[in-house]
């Protein structure tokens, strides 16, 4: 289990098993519906539901066989004498959400064999005196959930006193300013309990005396400035989170405490606690404090002079001299991100044995290299690393000498300067710095994200080693083959995300393992050809890029194995989808596809579309053009045009008769007569003919 996921404040996980146990033998779901419950109804084998259907009275009418019976969110203000029948079978209610008032002694005694009743969001603050008496009567009780009801100090202690088969409690999200001396006496059999989202101040000596069983408690999200003598030794989870601690101490004593879970996170401590009491804690959150120091002897505060921030800034006085760190043999997961600690704390580190899981995160590391190695420092069995958000620029390959099992770093949000080169013949603390992941022989996951990084300059990846690696946030970045060498037979995932690499800055390896690979938000153009390479590619991101079409080939080479794509934010060519044809063919994925558009490049401006809407009759012309038949096409088409227009032209000219006239005579020449039909011709047209006029006639 992740740290985050052991000490995330939220529902005790006793009353959530508690519940579960309550519910596995119901149905998986509600079905059918009962006619003698009120409308809406819905009921199963041993289940009813009643959720907010505004009734106001207890449905009267319950099959005799329910053991649970959800009446949440209606409103049932007041649960009056005789208003149900007995219940012998009914284990779990829920009456949550009902602005519930007044709960009547004869009411509830129908329902005495309860073992789980969920009263949240009601005013029980109204009647609490003749409430709690009420609840005296459920004698098999075992989870009570009280929270969100305007509960303040006494009231909560008239609720809890008498219930001694009471297991699981609830009252996060009242009005609790304190906890009194032997507040929970009456309920001596408490395993878990919830004070979230209160407003506690103080805590008295004995307020949990008695509970010799208890095993959570959560204080979350409350006011509390110091626990001073934290005495529960059964307890096995404790959350102090979003509080005001300055101070937190432990008993001294021969029984050690079994506490496995410690959430101190978001709070005001200076000086780093010493828990050597505790040494079964397996978990330990002290992120979102003020550490600047995590030596038994934190510096006193510059910026109080008053006498509490004196008091606070001492370690803990019943255990100082001892080095922190040295009684946690079994702690494996550490979380210190959010605090201003400057440097790597190799010697506090070099104490816990056991140590699985560190956080750095966002504090104020610099250069790890000014302090090399020491020989005194033992191997840790680190196997995860969280360094984000600091000002690293240079990282050690003797890192990795120290913490030899380490799988996990991430390196994002620094200032990483990867191709920095040392004047010639000069030495400093960046020495040893060029190829900081040589050795790094273990490491499977590595983030250098969010770094500026133009260039990875032969960083010298181990061969055979790394599984992820996470360039993405590096605007500007460029990439070459040699970049990437010794990865070729072990990178599985790689990100480049958000780099804004155009085609021509993205040279890949061959890269033979590749399984998963984010290329969103960059500026290419084209699929990289490398990554035909990679047939063993299930996931590919290409959003925002400028792709106007997927090279097919490039795809084809994908040996099949390729079941995800993603498309959206690219300007893809409406009239060139057989990509898309393809992808469907090869049964790929394309979760986005809904929402991708494509352009038609021949509108003016371009136009915009859905990707898979039809467009057969916007695309018909223009997939012709630019083919053999389409030249065809267009010089036919271009050359019937350019007749029509010269005789339009023709058509219309004045000079168009003689040029008719013209172009019959030169078509069809008049055959020329001989001597006779010459001369009857002449004759025939009432001619004299000179011919024959003879010499008298003169």
């Amino acid at each position: 289990m992740g740290l985050q996921e052991a000490i995330s404040p939220g529902p005790s996980s006793l009353g959530l098993s508690l519940l579960l146990a309550l519910l596995h033998t119901s149905p998986e779901g509600i079905t059918g519906h009962s006619a003698s419950l009120p409308p809406g109804c819905l009921t199963g084998l041993l289940r009813v539901s009643c959720q907010g259907l505004g009734l106001h009275t207890f449905p009267a009418a319950l099959p005799l066989t329910i053991e649970q019976l959800d009446l949440s969110h209606n409103r049932l203000q007041v649960l009056r004498d005789n208003a149900m029948e007995d219940r012998p079978n009914l284990r779990h209610l829920d009456l949550r959400g009902n602005g519930l008032e007044e709960l009547s002694m004869g009411a509830l005694l129908p329902l005495r064999w309860l073992h789980a009743l969920i009263l949240a969001d009601n005013s029980l603050n109204r009647d609490h005196v003749s409430n709690s008496r009420a609840l005296r009567l459920l004698g098999h009780l075992r989870l009570l959930d009280l929270s969100a009801n305007r509960l303040d100090s006494d009231m909560a202690t008239f609720y809890v006193a008498n219930l001694s088969s009471l297991w699981s409690l609830d009252l996060s999200n009242n009005l609790i300013t304190h906890l009194a001396r032997g507040t929970f006496l009456g309920s001596p059999n408490l395993l878990d309990i919830n004070l979230s989202d209160n407003y506690i101040l103080q805590i008295e000596a004995g307020a949990f005396e008695g509970l010799l069983q208890l095993r959570e408690l959560s204080l979350a999200r409350n006011s509390l400035h110091c626990i001073s003598d934290f005495s529960l030794r059964a307890l096995r989870r404790l959350n102090l989170s979003s509080n005001a601690l300055q101070l937190f101490a432990t008993e001294e004593g021969s029984w050690g405490y079994q506490l496995q879970v410690l959430d101190l996170s978001h709070n005001q401590l200076r000086a780093m606690p010493l828990l050597s009491a505790l040494r079964h804690l397996h978990h330990l959150n002290l992120s979102d404090n003020h550490l600047a120091s995590l030596e038994p002897h934190a510096p006193p505060s510059t910026q109080g002079t008053g006498p509490s921030d004196q008091e606070v800034s001492r370690p803990n006085l019943l255990q100082s001299g001892s080095e922190p760190a040295a009684s946690l043999p079994e702690l494996t997961d550490l979380d210190l991100s959010r605090n201003q600690l400057d440097t790597l704390p190799m010697g506090f580190l070099s104490h816990l044995s056991s140590l699985q899981r560190l956080s750095m995160a966002w504090n104020c590391l610099q250069n790890m290299s000014a302090h090399q190695a020491s020989p005194r420092l033992p191997l840790l069995p680190l196997r995860s690393l969280d360094l984000r958000g600091n000002w690293i620029q240079t990282f050690p390959s003797w890192v990795f000498e120290i913490l030899p099992h380490l799988e996990v770093l991430d390196l994002g949000d620094n200032e990483l300067r990867l191709c920095w080169r040392p004047e010639g013949g000069q030495d400093g603390p960046l020495q040893g710095t060029l190829r900081p992941f040589s050795s790094a022989f273990h490491l499977r996951h590595l983030s250098l994200s969010r770094n500026r990084l133009k260039g990875l300059c032969l960083p010298g990846f181990p061969p055979a080693a790394l599984f992820s690696l996470d360039l993405s946030g590096n605007t500007g970045l460029a990439l070459v083959p040699s970049d990437l060498q010794g990865l070729q037979h072990s990178l599985h995932e790689l990100s480049l995300r958000g780099n804004g690499m155009e085609s021509a800055h993205l040279r890949l390896p061959c890269l033979r393992e590749l399984r998963v690979l984010d290329l969103s938000g960059n500026k290419l153009a084209k699929l990289p050809w490398p990554l035909h390479c990679s047939s063993y590619l299930r996931s590919l991101d290409l959003r925002k890029n400028l792709l106007q079409a997927l090279d097919t080939e490039v795809l084809g080479s994908l040996g099949g194995r390729l079941s995800s794509v993603l498309i959206t934010g690219n300007p893809f060519y409406c009239c060139t989808l057989g990509w898309l044809a393809a992808l469907a063919s090869a049964n790929v994925s394309v979760p986005d596809l809904e929402e991708a558009w494509c352009v038609y490049p021949d509108s003016e401006g371009g136009s915009w579309a859905p990707l898979t809407g039809n467009h057969t009759h916007l695309c018909t012309w223009w997939q012709w053009r630019g083919t053999q038949a389409g030249w065809v096409l267009l010089a036919v088409i271009g050359l019937f045009l350019i007749c029509c227009g010269v005789a339009t032209l023709l058509r219309n000219s004045p000079k168009l008769p003689w040029v008719l006239q013209l172009r019959k005579s030169w078509a069809c020449p008049k055959p020329e007569p001989d001597n006779n039909q010459k001369t009857v011709g002449r004759e025939s047209l009432g001619r004299p003919s000179l011919e024959r006029r003879g010499p008298e006639q003169k």
